[in-house]
């Protein structure tokens, strides 16, 4: 006996917050992973209000569009790097990228916690 079945699936996707392009992991066109994610807590006196959480997923295409007049592109080697990212750049990511850094900052915040309550014990 042949019967029909409904299935419900749920994926993860990221949908850019200016042009609303959806950009799937599974997808073959790299979308995914050429994405920005801006996520910063602003900082006393900014114009995003003291505190605040600010956050944006953009698309490759509109980010060239709204800033590509303004970004300074080097050609170079991610493996072989020749330029190295300062200061003034180390805290801008692509969401995987984000995701790795949270985890360790997290890891390290944990274990420096854990080693001055065995100090305080001690």
């Amino acid at each position: 006996m042949r019967q029909t079945r409904t299935k419900t699936i749920q994926e993860d996707i990221v949908v850019c917050d200016r042009c609303h392009r959806e950009m799937d992991p599974e997808s073959t066109d790299l979308e995914w992973q050429e994405r920005i994610a801006i996520r910063f807590r602003a900082g006393y006196g900014s114009v995003f209000g003291d505190g605040n959480l600010v956050e944006a997923d953009i698309c490759q295409y509109c980010l060239q569009e709204v800033f590509g007049k303004y970004l300074r592109i080097t050609e170079d080697d991610p493996f072989d790097p020749k330029h190295k990212l300062g200061d003034e750049a180390s805290r801008g990511y692509q969401e995987y990228q984000l995701q790795q850094i949270l985890a360790t900052e997290n890891f390290l915040k944990n274990f420096r916690e854990a080693v001055q309550a065995r100090q305080e014990k001690d």
